[in-house]
C-alpha cells in the first residue's frame, strides 16, 4: 500500500501543490508568531541581564519600597565596596511646541548603570525619541516633575539606546545625582555595587546594613530576566488572529480531498476489486494528507523564520532569532493535525466505495444526496441557540461585567457554526438568485451566465464547503470594520457631547486653573464661550469669523506666564486618536488578509479540480460551439458568484455580531459603515474572478475531440 500511496502523491503531484501551500501559509503564520515573540523576548532578556554587568553585589530595596539618601550613602560606604551607583526611574512632563508642559507627554528618567559616563547635569537621550523629535547631542530637553509647574532644561550629552524594558515614552538617562532631583521620595529601588580587588563577596555582604535583600551579579541578571517576559501580550492576540487562517485552511483541504476523492473513485474501487481493504484505502488517503501536511508545515515553519526575522528588522526591535524544538514541534503538529483532521472525512467516503464503481464512469461534479434532517436539524439548532445567546449578550450591557461580551462571542461562534452546516441548503438558492440578477444584466451574454449559475449550484456540497473558506474571512474582516467604526465614532460622539469646544486649557499640576486666567481667557476678542469643566479644564470656543490658529494664539498669549497650563486642539486630539487607531486597523487587517489570500487559493484549487472532472463538458459545449472566450467567462461567473454570495451573507453576519458586540459595551453606539462593507464585498467578488483566471485558461485551451475522447 505504501507504493500505492507514492504512486498516487507522484501522479496527483500538481493538484496537491495548491493544498500544501494552504498548509505553508497557514503554519508559516502561526510559527512567525511564535519565533517573533520568542526571539523579541530572547533580545529583551539578554539586554536586561546586561544591566547587570559588572555588578558585583546588588541591594534590593524591600517590594513597593524605596532606599532613602540616608540608607543609599550607608551602602556606598560600606567596607569593600568600590563604587556605588543607585538604580530608579521616575516619570517627567515634557514640554509642547508652545513650551507648556504637557499633561499628556511624559518621558522616562532612568538613573545611569554602573561605569555609566553621563556628564553631570547633563542627561541622554534615546535613538528613537531623538530621530522623531529631531533633537541631537548639544541640543536640549525641557522637562518638568509630575504635580509641579516648574521647569528644567536639561543639555543632552549623547545618544543611547532604549532600554530594554522601554515602550513608546521617551527615555532620559542622568546621573543619581539629578534623578533624586525629581523623585518623590528621592529614593532608589536598588543599588549596584562594585567590589574593591580581592574584596571578599561574603564579607562586605555582612558588612552592609542588613534588613535588604543582597544578590550577586549573576542573581540580579537572573531576577531581570526572570521578570521580563511580555511576550504573551503580542503572542495571544495573534494567535487568535491566526486562527482564522487555519480554520479557512481546513475548509479549503477537505474540499479539496473531498473532490480527489470523488474524482478517484474508479482508481479506489479498482483497489478494493484486487483486495484492499476498507482499512487500507482509509490509511492510504490518511498517508497522502500525512505526507502534504508534513511537509507543508516544515516549509511553513522555514517561513515563519524568515518572516519574523524580517519583521524583526522592520519593526527595528532588538531581536535574537530564536527558533525553539518546542516551536518547531508546536507548528508542525498544528500542520499535521489540521491537514489530517480536515482530510479524515473524504478518507472515510472513500472506503465507502464500492468496487463494481470501477465499471462506471467518471462523475460529473454533480451530486444528487440531499441535506439530511439530522444535518437541517443541528443547522437550525445552532442558528436558534447562537441567536439567543446574542440577543443575551447584547441585552446585558454592562450589568454583567464582561459576561455580556463573553456571552456575545460564544453566541456568534454558535450561530456561524450553524450557518455553515446549513451551507448546503442556505448557499445554493443564493447563488440563483445572484446568478439570475447577473443573467438579465449580461445581455449577449446571459446564456453564458445562466450556463455558469447551473455549474456552480449542481453540487451543492462542494459550493457551500468552497464558499465557507471565504466566507470566514469575509466576516470576521466585516465584524471587526463595523466595531471599529461604531468605536471611532462613538469615542467622537462623547467627547463632542462631553465638551463641545474648539480647544481645552488643560493644568498639568493639581493645583486649579486661576480665575483671572479664565476671565481674561473669556475677554479676548478671539474667543466666544470659555466653559470651566472641574477645576483642571477649560472648554473654549473660537469666535465667529475667527481662525482657529489666531484664536489658539491669543489664547497662548493669554496664559504665557503659566507654563503648566497647555492649550490643546480637540481637533488636533482626535486626529491623533484617528491616526493611533488606523495604524492599529491596518495591522489587523493585513493579518486577516492571509484568510482571504487562503480563501482565494481555494477557490482557485476547487475551480482546477473542477476542470479536470468536467474535461468531457466542456469538450462537448466547445464542440457545440461555446468559444474560448466564453469558457473563461463561465468559469469567471462561477468563481464570481461564489465571491458575491460569501461577500453578502459574510457582511450580514459580521455586520449582526458586530451590533451584539456593540451593544454589549457601555457608550458605544452602533455605526455600519456601508462603504467599507461594500469596498470588502467587493474585494471578496474580485478574489473570486481573480482565482478563476487559471483554470478558466486551462479550460479554454481544452480540445473538443481529446475532451470528448476523455475517460
Amino acid at each position: 500500500m505504501r507504493s500505492i500511496v507514492l504512486a498516487g502523491l507522484r501522479a496527483h503531484l500538481l493538484r496537491l501543490v495548491l493544498t500544501g501551500l494552504v498548509v505553508v501559509l497557514s503554519v508559516g503564520f502561526t510559527a512567525a508568531t511564535l519565533i517573533l515573540t520568542d526571539s523579541l523576548d530572547a533580545g529583551t532578556r539578554k539586554e536586561l541581564a546586561a544591566d547587570a554587568e559588572g555588578v558585583d553585589l546588588a541591594v534590593l530595596a524591600p517590594d513597593g519600597a524605596t532606599l532613602s539618601p540616608d540608607e543609599i550613602a550607608a551602602v556606598a560606604e560600606a567596607g569593600g565596596v568600590a563604587a556605588a551607583a543607585p538604580r530608579s526611574g521616575v516619570s517627567v512632563h515634557t514640554v509642547d511646541t508652545d513650551g507648556r508642559i504637557d499633561p499628556f507627554a511624559t518621558a522616562r528618567l532612568l538613573a545611569a548603570p554602573l561605569g555609566a559616563d553621563v556628564p553631570d547635569g547633563g542627561v541622554l537621550l534615546d535613538r528613537r525619541s531623538a530621530d522623531r523629535l529631531g533633537l541631537a547631542e548639544g541640543d536640549e530637553i525641557t522637562v518638568a516633575a509630575e504635580g509641579t509647574a516648574d521647569l528644567t532644561t536639561l543639555p543632552i550629552a549623547g545618544l543611547t539606546e532604549l532600554s530594554a524594558d522601554g515602550i513608546d515614552d521617551l527615555e532620559l538617562t542622568a546621573g543619581w545625582d539629578l534623578v533624586r532631583e525629581f523623585a518623590d521620595p528621592p529614593g532608589a529601588s536598588r543599588v549596584d555595587l562594585r567590589l574593591e580587588d580581592g574584596a571578599d563577596a561574603a564579607a562586605v555582604r555582612a558588612a552592609l546594613p542588613g534588613g535588604y535583600d543582597v544578590v550577586t551579579g549573576s542573581e540580579l541578571a537572573q531576577q531581570l530576566m526572570d521578570s521580563s517576559s511580555q511576550r504573551e501580550a503580542l503572542r495571544i492576540p495573534l494567535l487568535m488572529l491566526g486562527a482564522v487562517s487555519l480554520i479557512v485552511a481546513a475548509f479549503v483541504i477537505a474540499n479539496t480531498f473531498r473532490i480527489l476523492v470523488a474524482q478517484r473513485t474508479r482508481e479506489l474501487a479498482l483497489l478494493r476489486t484486487v483486495g484492499a481493504t476498507r482499512r487500507q484505502v482509509l490509511r492510504g488517503v490518511l498517508a497522502e494528507s500525512l505526507a502534504i501536511g508534513l511537509a507543508g508545515s516544515l516549509v511553513g515553519v522555514g517561513a515563519g523564520a524568515l518572516t519574523a526575522l524580517v519583521t524583526g528588522s522592520v519593526l527595528g526591535e532588538s531581536m535574537v532569532l530564536t527558533v525553539t524544538a518546542a516551536t518547531v514541534a508546536w507548528s508542525v503538529a498544528i500542520g499535521v493535525l489540521m491537514t489530517v483532521g480536515s482530510a479524515l472525512l473524504p478518507a472515510r467516503a472513500a472506503t465507502r466505495v464500492a468496487p463494481l464503481a470501477a465499471l462506471q464512469t467518471v462523475p460529473d461534479g454533480a451530486d444528487s444526496r440531499t441535506t439530511g434532517r439530522a444535518r437541517i436539524t443541528f443547522g437550525v439548532l445552532g442558528l436558534v441557540v447562537g441567536t439567543l445567546m446574542l440577543l443575551a449578550g447584547a441585552a446585558s450591557g454592562t450589568s454583567g461585567g464582561g459576561a455580556g461580551l463573553i456571552l456575545v462571542v460564544f453566541g456568534a461562534a454558535v450561530c456561524f457554526l450553524g450557518l455553515l452546516i446549513l451551507g448546503p441548503k442556505v448557499v445554493p438558492p443564493l447563488v440563483r438568485a445572484i446568478g439570475a440578477v447577473a443573467a438579465r444584466l449580461s445581455g449577449g451574454s446571459r446564456s453564458t451566465a445562466e450556463l455558469a449559475t447551473a455549474n456552480a449550484v449542481r453540487n451543492p456540497r462542494r459550493v457551500a464547503a468552497t464558499t465557507a473558506a471565504l466566507l470566514i474571512g469575509v466576516t470576521t474582516v466585516a465584524g471587526f470594520l463595523t466595531v471599529v467604526e461604531s468605536s471611532r465614532q462613538s469615542v467622537g460622539a462623547v467627547v463632542d457631547g462631553r465638551i463641545p469646544a474648539d480647544f481645552a486649557v488643560r493644568t498639568a499640576t493639581a493645583d486649579p486653573i486661576p480665575d483671572d486666567v479664565a476671565r481674561a481667557i473669556e475677554a479676548l476678542p478671539e474667543t466666544g464661550s470659555v466653559v470651566q469643566d472641574g477645576a483642571d479644564l477649560l472648554a473654549v470656543n473660537a469666535a465667529d469669523g475667527v481662525d482657529d490658529d489666531d484664536a489658539r494664539s491669543a489664547i497662548v498669549d493669554a496664559t504665557a506666564e503659566h507654563p503648566e497650563l497647555s492649550v490643546q486642539s480637540f481637533a488636533q486630539r482626535r486626529a491623533e486618536f484617528e491616526e493611533n487607531l488606523n495604524e492599529a486597523v491596518n495591522l489587523v487587517l493585513a493579518i486577516l488578509a492571509l484568510a482571504l489570500v487562503i480563501a482565494f487559493i481555494g477557490i482557485a484549487n476547487t475551480l482546477s479540480l473542477s476542470v479536470h472532472e468536467r474535461t468531457r463538458e466542456i469538450g462537448l459545449l466547445r464542440a457545440l460551439g461555446l468559444t474560448r472566450r466564453q469558457t473563461r467567462v463561465m468559469l469567471g461567473v462561477e468563481a464570481a458568484l461564489m465571491g458575491a454570495v460569501a461577500a453578502v451573507v459574510g457582511s450580514v453576519a459580521g455586520a449582526a455580531f458586530a451590533w451584539a458586540a456593540v451593544s454589549s459595551l457601555e457608550e458605544l453606539g452602533f455605526v455600519v459603515p456601508w462603504g467599507q462593507l461594500a469596498i470588502s464585498a467587493a474585494v471578496a467578488t474580485l478574489l473570486g474572478v481573480l482565482a478563476s483566471i487559471a483554470p478558466g485558461q486551462r479550460a479554454a485551451r481544452t480540445s473538443p475531440v481529446m475532451a470528448l475522447a476523455a475517460e
